[in-house]
């Protein structure tokens, strides 16, 4: 009976929007693809993972690729915990609420970001947008995501560019200013800082692998 059980919920999470919406959020918070292990991922494998368990049921694992930096394996770990714990009261509920992993509050926040990340955006910007106070909204970033508004903002900046640095002949000082960066030294300091190359060597090497 658990085995069949298992095989039961791991084939309702497949359908799951839920878990469609996990592996969306994860692209656009973290650029990693999340995973769904049976069993957990080899000492060989570099992963950070967390047990998906339903009940007395034992799914496996969520895993994300780890990174060199700490804190941004901390926040993985902490994410992955929220993920399973929404995952398994998805699962275990008769009736599927299709509740999401991230608080409301948090989710327009994020919309907000991705839609206006290319103005001058600040955190207090953002939190009267959303009717929460700069503090509270400073917190439920950390405590949620696991990284600060403004690494936040950053990372979707970066994003933008990247893709923009691959795709276009735009030189790179528009594509700073396109991306909301306010000078292209900022730019270029944080581009650094994230790839460890700078914006021209990132763009003659997406162009090689073209």
């Amino acid at each position: 009976m658990p085995e069949f059980a298992r095989e039961a919920l791991i084939q309702r999470m497949n359908r799951s929007e839920l878990l469609d919406r996990l592996t969306t959020d994860v692209r656009v918070l973290f650029r990693k693809r999340l995973r769904f292990q049976p069993s957990a991922p080899a000492a060989s494998e570099n992963y950070i993972s967390t047990p998906l368990q339903v009940g007395a049921v034992a799914l496996g694992f969520l895993s994300l690729p780890a990174s060199r930096k700490r804190e941004r394996n901390v926040a993985y770990k902490h994410w992955l915990e929220m993920a399973c714990n929404e995952l398994a009261n998805d699962l275990n509920s008769p009736h599927p609420q299709g509740s999401d992993v991230l608080p409301a509050k948090i989710v327009r926040a994020i919309r907000l970001i991705k839609e206006a990340h290319h103005e001058p955006l600040s955190l207090g910007d953002v939190a009267g947008n959303i009717g929460l106070s700069r503090e509270r909204l400073s917190r439920l970033f950390h405590e949620t995501i696991g990284i600060t508004f403004s690494e936040y903002l950053s990372e979707v900046r970066l994003t933008e560019a990247r893709k923009q640095l691959s795709g276009s002949a735009d030189k790179i000082t528009e594509i700073a200013f396109a991306c909301g960066f306010q000078s292209l030294s900022q730019f270029n300091r944080r581009f650094r800082a994230s790839e460890g190359i700078s914006p021209s060597e990132y763009r003659r090497e997406a162009q090689a692998r073209a």
